[in-house]
């Protein structure tokens, strides 16, 4: 159960007040959480971890032909539109990971994880990259494992029967951050339970609008900035989603430029892109060559509309793939152009080239309007980083970094979050 404790009595604007929440179990539950005592010191924990043989052997890496990278300065023209006031991106550094065909349905989390682990492993703190490497779902697991061994969220592991190795048991938020503070890298949970007038959550996109603006000067003529901000972890009832972005209309209204590792690819471009979630791990560097099957589709149409519509069947949300300036008006007729796109690109580019081209042509993030966010009462928000509230403002803090010292690490222990109320 999540207890409230009161965090701060002034509001953050007007009918908006935050708390600080913390995840504790029933007192006459409670959990046995006493370890040695050991010296704790202000170092980061990132290098201990980082260089510990023991821990990191049993661990296998995503492979690199499973991730997609360099998408975000590639938006760029698509966010150039005449409807388009500004829109902002997070760093280059995040890439585009999806479910794979092993964990449709229950992957999102894990994905959604990956995608936050692409920029720390690229981003430097000290000299020296946040985290090692990017696990593949298994060895994500084992990790969990691992924390709630050393202690960290009690609770959140007995829900879990403290056991999440070679299953398809769903992770959120409280998991992520449970993962991330073991790994020595700090983060904050913040709770949007009240949607507001016709539940279209104005607080919550408030607040990632101010999150990737702050301190970004605008200039005449330019719409779109790239910013170094981090990636957020979005989770609802059911699914989760990588924020990657905010785009700003004209007409005063917002989109949120998501990654969702959920959105189904037709079938043919699966079969291409050959992916399998058996083989997603590698023991070869991080770094390697994007590969890709050299195999070619030769679906025909009928077959390609049965899938479309079983793709808008099994879409939940109502998206707008981002595209050129002049995309056909229908669903189908986008996936169409997309997929014809797609291997004409294919066929007419060396096949290193085709690898990347194929894989962004139809891996674009969508944009989700706050008509679509209200389907959803509750949202929560993972950031990278420290989230503090001052002054009645509730704002990032840059200069805090990512890393932990052991002192942080024991703390974070016990899950807590921030909850605009």
């Amino acid at each position: 159960m999540m207890t409230q404790i009161e965090f701060r009595q002034s509001r953050m604007k007007e009918g908006v007040k935050v708390t600080l929440k913390r995840k504790e179990s029933d007192d006459d539950e409670a959990i046995d959480t006493k370890e040695p005592k050991r010296l704790l010191t202000s170092l980061p924990v990132r290098s201990r971890i980082n260089t510990n043989q023991d821990l990191w052997k049993g661990m296998s890496i995503l492979r690199q032909d499973c991730r997609t990278s360099g998408i975000i300065p590639k938006l760029e023209p698509n966010l150039k539109s005449d409807e388009t006031q500004y829109a902002f991106l997070c760093s280059p550094y995040t890439d585009y990971i999806s479910t794979g065909l092993m964990d449709l349905g229950w992957g999102c989390g894990y994905r959604n994880c990956q995608m936050l682990m692409s920029f720390l492993e690229r981003h430097e703190e000290e000299g020296e990259c946040l985290l090692k490497c990017v696990p593949d779902i298994s060895s994500i697991q084992l990790l969990i494992e691992n924390a709630w061994k050393e202690g960290f969220d009690p609770l959140g592991a007995k829900q879990l029967k403290n056991h999440v190795f070679k299953t398809r048991k769903w992770i959120g938020t409280t998991e992520v951050y449970t993962l991330l503070a073991y790994l020595g890298i700090r983060s904050t949970i913040i709770d949007f339970h009240q949607p507001g007038p016709e539940r279209l959550h104005k607080d919550m996109f408030d607040w990632i609008q101010s999150y990737f603006t702050t301190e970004i000067e605008t200039k005449k003529g330019r719409k779109v900035y790239i910013t170094h901000r981090p990636p957020l972890y979005l989770q609802h009832q059911g699914h989760s989603r990588t924020v990657i972005g905010i785009e700003i209309l004209k007409s005063g209204k917002r989109n949120l430029i998501i990654f969702d590792p959920g959105r189904r690819m037709l079938r043919s471009f699966r079969k291409r892109v050959n992916y399998n979630e058996e083989s997603e791990s590698s023991n070869g560097s991080s770094s390697s060559e994007i590969s890709s099957s050299s195999s070619s589709s030769s679906s025909s149409e009928e077959e390609e509309e049965e899938e479309e519509e079983e793709e808008e069947e099994e879409e939940e949300e109502e998206i707008d793939i981002m595209n050129d300036h002049h995309q056909p008006k229908t669903l189908r007729q986008r996936l169409l152009t997309k997929l014809k796109k797609s291997n004409r690109t294919k066929s007419n580019t060396s096949s290193s080239a085709s690898s990347t081209s194929s894989a962004s042509s139809l891996f674009y993030p969508f944009r989700v309007d706050d008509k679509t966010i209200a389907r959803h009462r509750q949202y929560q928000i993972l950031v990278l980083g420290q989230v503090v509230y001052h002054q009645g403002k509730m704002h990032w803090d840059e200069k805090k970094g990512y890393l932990l010292n052991e002192d942080e690490r024991e703390a974070m222990k016990n899950v807590t979050s921030l909850a605009v109320m």
